[in-house]
C-alpha cells in the first residue's frame, strides 16, 4: 500500500497514528489516577471535566470540520496537534480543578481540528477502497506504540509522578505537530479557490453539502444517531472506570497503584494487536454489509464486557472485563469510520465526520454530568450499568443502518 518515499500518505499516517499514540499513552495511562489521588476529583467533578471537554467539541466540531474542508486537511491536523500538546501540558502543570476545565477547552479545540480531517485527509490520499484497511493497519500501530508510551509513563510515574508523565505527553504531541507540518502531503485535496475562500457561500457549501448527504441517506442518519448514544455510554466508562478500580474493587498488593494502571494498559494493547491483526487480514472493509455484521458483534460485546465490568465482585474480575471492553473499542472506532466514509464526496467529507463526533460530543455532554450525578448518588457501579443500558439502542440503530434500503448517499 506504500512506497519507500518519507511522504508517501499512507506512511505519513502510520507515524503520525504512532505518534499521537505515544503522546496519548504517556499523557492518559495516569491521567485517572492523577485526577483522583492528586487533583482529589468527585465523580461528578470527574464527569464534569468530561463535559467541559465534550462540551467544547460539540460546538466546535462542525466549524473546524468546515474549515478542513474548505482551506486544508493537513493544517487543520497540524493545528490540532499543537492544541492537544498545549492541552495537556496545562493539566500536568496545574492540578487544579478549574485549570483543568480550561484545559479541557483548549484540547477540545485540538480534536475536533483532528476529528473529521484525518479520515478526509486520508480517504482523499489513498482512495475511499483502501481507506478501512488502512485505518485498521493504524489501530495496530497504535497499539504498538501505545506500549513504548505506557512504559515511559510509568518510568516518568517513578520519577516525577502521573504529571511527569502527562507533562512529556504534552511535548510528544507538540512533536508530532512539528514533523507533520515538514512532511504531510496533500495532494488528493482541491481546496477553494483563494478569491472565495473568504466568502460566506465557500464556507457554507461544506456544511450544506453535508446536512444533505446525511439527511437524504438513511444510512448516514442511524450512523450518527447511534454516534451519539455510543458517545453518552462511553464517556462514563473513560471517566469512572479509574475510580472504580482504585476506590470500589480495590488493587492488589505487590505494585503502586500507577504500576497497576500501567499493567493493565499494556495488557490490553497486546491483547488488542493479538486478537485484531487476524481479524484485519481477513475482513474486507470495502464490503459494507460485512463491515455491518462485524460492527454489531462488537458493539453486542461491548456492552457485555462493560456491564461485566460495572458489576464485578473483584478485582480479578474487573480486569478481565475492562481488558474485553478495551479490545472491542479498539475494532470499533475504524469499523464506524470505514462504514461511515462509504460513498461521501471528498468536499463534504470532513464536515459528515465533525457531523459524527459532533453526536459523539453531544452524547457524551448530554449524559456525562447526570452519570456524574448518579455515581454520587447510587455509587459509580451503578452509573457504570446504566451507561451499559444506554448503549443497547445503538445496536438497533446500526440494524437498520445495514438494511438495503438505497445507496450510500454522495453528497451531490
Amino acid at each position: 500500500m506504500f512506497d519507500r518515499s518519507s511522504r508517501h500518505p499512507l506512511r505519513v499516517f502510520l507515524i503520525m497514528e504512532a505518534g499521537l499514540a505515544f503522546a496519548f499513552a504517556l499523557a492518559f495511562t495516569l491521567q485517572g489516577v492523577y485526577f483522583v489521588q492528586v487533583a482529589g476529583l468527585s465523580p461528578l467533578q470527574l464527569l464534569l471535566i468530561g463535559a467541559a471537554l465534550e462540551g467544547a467539541a460539540f460546538v466546535l466540531e462542525v466549524p473546524t470540520g468546515v474549515l478542513a474542508d474548505v482551506y486544508s486537511r493537513r493544517a487543520s491536523i497540524v493545528v490540532g496537534c499543537v492544541l492537544l500538546g498545549v492541552g495537556l501540558l496545562l493539566v500536568g502543570a496545574f492540578p487544579v480543578f478549574g485549570v483543568l476545565l480550561a484545559a479541557q477547552v483548549i484540547s477540545a479545540a485540538g480534536y475536533t481540528c483532528l476529528s473529521g480531517a484525518q479520515q478526509a485527509w486520508l480517504a482523499d490520499e489513498l482512495g475511499e477502497e483502501r481507506l478501512g484497511a488502512a485505518l485498521l493497519l493504524g489501530g495496530q500501530y497504535e497499539r504498538a506504540a501505545g506500549v513504548a508510551g505506557m512504559l515511559g509513563a510509568a518510568a516518568l510515574a517513578r520519577w516525577g509522578g502521573p504529571a511527569a508523565a502527562i507533562l512529556a505527553g504534552g511535548v510528544a504531541a507538540l512533536l508530532v505537530g512539528a514533523y507533520l507540518a515538514l512532511r504531510m502531503p496533500e495532494t488528493g485535496f482541491r481546496p477553494a479557490p483563494a478569491a472565495e475562500r473568504h466568502t460566506w457561500a465557500a464556507l457554507t457549501a461544506p456544511l450544506v453539502s453535508g446536512v444533505r448527504a446525511v439527511r437524504g441517506s438513511t444510512v448516514l442518519t442511524a450512523l450518527i444517531v447511534a454516534a451519539g448514544l455510543y458517545g453518552a455510554s462511553t464517556e462514563a466508562f473513560d471517566r469512572l472506570h479509574d475510580f472504580l478500580l482504585i476506590r470500589e474493587t480495590g488493587l492488589p498488593g505487590g505494585l503502586s497503584t500507577s504500576d497497576w494502571f500501567v499493567a493493565l494498559g499494556l495488557t490490553g494493547a497486546v491483547l488488542g494487536w493479538v486478537l485484531i491483526e487476524p481479524l484485519r487480514r481477513r475482513l474486507d472493509l470495502s464490503d459494507a454489509g460485512q463491515v455491518a455484521r462485524t460492527l454489531r458483534v462488537v458493539l453486542a460485546g461491548s456492552v457485555i464486557a462493560l456491564l461485566a465490568f460495572a458489576l464485578a465482585p473483584g478485582f480479578g474480575w474487573a480486569a478481565a472485563a475492562l481488558l474485553a471492553h478495551s479490545v472491542l473499542r479498539g475494532l470499533y472506532g475504524p469499523l464506524f469510520a470505514a462504514w461511515l466514509n462509504q460513498g461521501l464526496a471528498s468536499g463534504s467529507r470532513a464536515t459528515v465526520n465533525s457531523f459524527a463526533a459532533q453526536a459523539d460530543a453531544l452524547g457524551q455532554v448530554s449524559f456525562g454530568p447526570l452519570f456524574g450525578l448518579a455515581g454520587n448518588i447510587w455509587g459509580v457501579r451503578a452509573a457504570l450499568a446504566l451507561a451499559a443500558v444506554v448503549r443497547l439502542p445503538t445496536l438497533g440503530l446500526l440494524t437498520r443502518a445495514s438494511r438495503p434500503v438505497e445507496e450510500p448517499a454522495t453528497g451531490a
